[in-house]
């Protein structure tokens, strides 16, 4: 009876997929800031590749309330400021739906990170696969140890289906309300409520509801060793909630990009550079050095923190 009622209060606040208007535009460019009023020079560099290659698509700066940012040619998505800051917190601002719904006149949301380099404009020719999801690949190397199956694949540089991700959303909710109430309180718990869970968690520590929630927090603040990671999500646990839900095979996306061990990729890759890669300077960086737009002028950058 209890799971009964879970169900149908779930069910009625997870809102159904608007289909009935179909999205207007094929992509959106998202480029996601941290909580600092400026950019490193690494950063720069790569946001020159992208103004470069990719500079005509619409694009936006995912930034946190309070920063503003004055990047001629970016739009400017603002969200609250405890979804930045750290791999977690920008893991429960892409675990939500809502930050979908924000793009939904896009058939596609292209994520580039700012440690990523893009080499040519192949955006719209990725956008017309049949594709879901698709990234840069984890392969087994000195890099990713943990990697058993190569695979797609890294979320930072990635391309992802509007309408899918928000299905796949859809379809867990129903299929597991608890899941939904356990991501609103990840979502809106304030830290210091934690230690007051836990108090109480000692003094009833028989009750399963405190344990589930008090795991469910840590967890997702330490997201690698839990497997909890955004990207983990779409490549692995997607298609378990929406089966057509399309991951790219590891073909497809070495094609699409590098991020670890790009000699070995490249070789993978038979010898032909991808459209773009993830983490250029943290993989082996003179591997990418030549590959970067050199004395091209892109507009000023002017930040600053608003209080």
């Amino acid at each position: 009876m209890k799971r009964k009622i879970l169900q149908s209060v779930t069910r009625a606040l997870v809102p159904a997929i608007r289909g009935r208007i179909p999205p207007s535009k094929d992509v959106a460019i998202l480029v996601p800031l941290s909580t600092r009023a400026e950019l490193t020079e690494e950063e720069m560099i790569s946001m020159r590749q992208l103004q470069h290659y990719l500079g005509s698509y619409d694009k936006f700066l995912i930034a946190p309330e309070g920063l503003e940012f004055d990047f001629e040619g970016f739009q400017i998505k603002r969200f609250a400021k405890k979804f930045f800051g750290s791999a977690a917190a920008h893991g429960k601002l892409l675990g939500y739906p809502g930050f979908y719904r924000e793009f939904y006149d896009y058939k596609f949301i292209f994520f580039y990170h700012l440690d990523s380099l893009v080499f040519s404009n192949q955006l719209k020719e990725w956008c017309e696969t049949e594709l879901d999801y698709i990234g840069p690949p984890w392969i087994n190397c000195s890099d990713s140890p943990w990697v058993e199956t190569p695979r797609v694949g890294n979320g930072g540089f990635t391309l992802l289906r509007v309408e899918s991700a928000l299905k796949v959303f859809r379809s867990r909710y129903r299929q597991e309300p608890v899941a939904f109430w356990l991501d609103v309180f990840t979502r809106n718990a304030p830290r210091w409520s934690i230690g007051l869970l836990e108090k109480l968690h000692q003094g009833i520590p028989k009750s399963k509801v405190l344990k589930r929630l008090l795991t469910e927090w840590h967890e997702i603040e330490d997201p690698a060793p839990n497997n909890r990671n955004n990207d983990i999500f779409w490549s692995d646990k997607a298609v378990r909630y929406l089966p057509e839900f399309r991951v790219a095979s590891l073909e497809d996306g070495l094609r699409f990009a590098f991020e670890v061990a790009p000699r070995t990729c490249l070789e993978m890759n038979g010898g032909k550079m991808p459209f773009g890669c993830h983490a250029w300077s943290r993989y082996d960086r003179k591997f990418w050095e030549p590959h970067l737009v050199s004395n091209i002028s892109i507009p000023d950058v002017r930040v600053g923190a608003h209080c």
